[in-house]
């Protein structure tokens, strides 16, 4: 009797087979393309392999055919040998992966094993970390959009390509050289080097530097939005320039290794260095889609709702997974889990989820006054604004010409989405801004009718009230 044939594993390419496809498609690249990288349908054509197939082979992480392989390298004149694979190794837990190699130190690191989505931001990280060896990327996005999660499954996927692997928090908001004496000394052990930190700031600034230039190093700095002030965007916070010095050093002087940070502002001093032809980038993070969304909820119990239901919802709230951990807990326990009463209490413009409103408050005390004026001016508009309109509302003439300033700055904190020259504010963030500017006008109202105060009221509120009598009934 024929016994059933084994299921054949596929399989993935070893690190030299990876450095010997990057370094023919690089040329190629640079021959035929002007050096620009080929998007993945471009090498779909070129490869006459499917998009997803494509992916596979450069993320190293999911196997595939060997004939796969095979149409991959002959696409840029190279011949598939047998060092260029191999199995890949059985899967196993991200916490057993961080518990047992001890050039790992992923200290207090969020748990990733629930993850949904992401996987163009994965790929698209990996290629600019992996095949491109960009030294300083940046994580950025508003609160709760998942920055810190992503870095973690990033880091766990790619951190057998480094020597050691280092993850600090500065959610505390740690002095830079307590932060950097405690990175160089599990360096400096993992390295086995000898175990003499510097005493000053330049010294141990130089010491890193040193490790990251001789040795493959990966760093991960998450909530660095902690250490900057909130006057200016992106500006660090007194006392904590020092940061400031060490993102322009890491981004300024070549080195092998990739430091990551996520914040929800971009530091000013990357600003300059960053480009799609430089090593420094920063990517932008965006909500979950509707599937990825549902997917989320489902973690939290047995949900009801339309597929349109569920669209309006995700997208209402930007696809932010926090948020949206937060309404999945809110309605299983005010609606039984049924989407339809959420979308009836957003119809009426009411926030009923206190912890999201938390959320965004932190995010707005850091806004200057013009700031927030002009995040009320997108909220009153409803509508995406251009420029131009956004200065003709503005009543004060020496704020006029700073609302590219702002809009410069909003833009950097994450609160503010840009379509092609106007601008406008994410459902969940307009509801909330306009809920906070009612209660701001009605407080403003009370306060000039039951007492005589020589505080000069902002010029917004008082240039609104007679529009707040118009809007209020949207309230």
């Amino acid at each position: 009797m024929k016994q059933p044939s084994k299921r054949r594993r596929g399989v993935i390419l070893t690190l030299k087979g990876w450095d010997k496809f990057r370094d023919a498609k690089t040329q190629v690249e640079f021959d035929e393309n002007g050096g620009d990288s080929f998007s993945l349908e471009e090498l779909s054509d070129r490869t006459r392999l499917a998009l997803h197939t494509i992916s596979r082979i450069l993320a190293r992480l999911e196997p595939v055919d060997k004939s796969s392989l095979q149409f991959a390298f002959a696409a840029f004149n190279l011949e598939l040998c047998k060092e260029d694979y191999t199995r890949p190794s059985p899967p196993s837990g991200d916490l057993e992966i961080r518990r047992t190699n001890p050039q790992y130190d992923w200290g207090e690191a969020p748990d990733v094993s629930v993850f949904y989505g992401r996987s163009e931001e994965l790929l698209q990280l990996r290629q600019w970390i992996l095949e491109e060896r960009c030294r300083l990327v940046g994580l950025l996005g508003i609160g709760g959009i998942g920055k810190s999660t992503l870095a973690v499954k990033l880091g766990l996927q790619i951190q057998s390509e480094f020597e050691v692997m280092v993850w600090r928090s500065l959610l505390n908001a740690p002095p830079v050289e307590e932060q950097l004496t405690n990175i160089l000394q599990f360096l400096l052990w993992a390295l086995r080097k000898e175990m003499v930190v510097p005493e000053s700031f330049d010294g141990k600034l130089a010491k890193l530097m040193e490790c990251l230039q001789l040795n493959r190093c990966l760093l991960i700095l998450d909530n660095v939005e902690t250490i900057l002030s909130g006057g200016q965007a992106g500006q660090c916070r007194p006392g904590y320039e020092g940061y400031g010095q060490l993102l322009k050093r890491l981004g300024e002087v070549p080195h092998i290794s990739c430091v990551l940070f996520t914040s929800r502002e971009k530091p000013r001093e990357i600003v300059p260095l960053e480009g799609d032809k430089t090593e420094v980038r920063s990517l932008p993070l965006k909500g979950l889609n509707s599937t990825e969304g549902q997917q989320l909820f489902q973690q939290k119990g047995q949900f009801t709702g339309s597929e349109r239901e569920w669209q309006v919802l995700i997208e209402h709230y930007g696809g932010n997974p926090l948020a949206l951990k937060m309404v999945a807990a809110g309605t299983q326990e005010l609606f039984d889990g049924k989407i339809a009463p959420v979308l009836e209490y957003m119809q009426q413009g009411i926030l009923i989820f206190d912890d999201i409103c938390d959320l965004l408050e932190r995010q707005f005390q850091r806004l200057s006054s013009l700031e927030q004026e002009v995040m009320y001016r997108l909220a009153i508009n409803r509508e995406p604004v251009s420029l131009t309109k956004l200065a003709a509302d503005i009543v004060t003439y020496s704020f006029k010409r700073l609302v590219p300033l702002a809009i410069k700055s909003l833009l950097q904190r994450s609160l503010i989405e840009k379509s092609g020259e106007h601008f406008f504010l994410l459902p969940v963030v307009m509801e909330y801004t306009r809920q906070r500017w009612f209660e701001q006008v009605c407080q403003e109202i009370n306060d000039t009718g039951i007492r005589n105060t020589q505080t000069p009221t902002p010029h917004f509120l008082l240039a609104d009230r007679c529009q707040f009598y118009c809007l209020r009934s949207l309230f």
